[in-house]
């Protein structure tokens, strides 16, 4: 599942919000930006219902421990796919999608696999070779 529109193509990846020549990518990574929040509301939560489970209702403790089971699985499923150009050097990168991490990095792969062949591509380009031999 991923929040927003995600196409890659030849030589450009679109998102809901930019588009981006693959040749100008420079990095393109995904991360868990919310695990360690969630790790720690979640483990408080379980820190919690473990020392006062003498004093809570029995319906409180699971309240208790599904908000943390909850919180513990949105931190490990949700993920950010972040793409840097080079293009974009000194100003505020935002994030380009946001989904289940799993299904973010299948489309990393996509995205790096197009950028090899983009670059493999302008190497090849008859206009290359000129600039290369003058």
């Amino acid at each position: 599942m991923i929040f927003g529109t995600f196409t890659v193509t030849d030589d450009v990846v679109i998102t809901h919000r930019d588009s981006y020549l693959l040749n100008s990518l420079t990095v393109v990574s995904v991360r868990r930006p919310i695990l360690i929040p969630s790790l720690m509301v979640g483990l408080s939560g379980v820190a919690f219902g473990l020392a006062f489970s003498d004093l809570l209702f029995i319906s409180e403790v699971a309240a208790t421990g599904i908000i943390a089971s909850g919180a513990i699985f949105l931190g490990i499923q949700l993920g950010q796919l972040k793409l840097v150009s080079r293009d974009l050097k000194n100003t505020e990168l935002s994030s380009a999608v946001w989904g289940q991490y799993h299904d973010l990095q299948h489309h990393r792969h996509a995205i790096v696999e197009g950028v090899r062949n983009s670059k493999k591509h302008a190497l090849n380009s008859p206009i290359a070779d000129a600039e290369l031999s003058s």
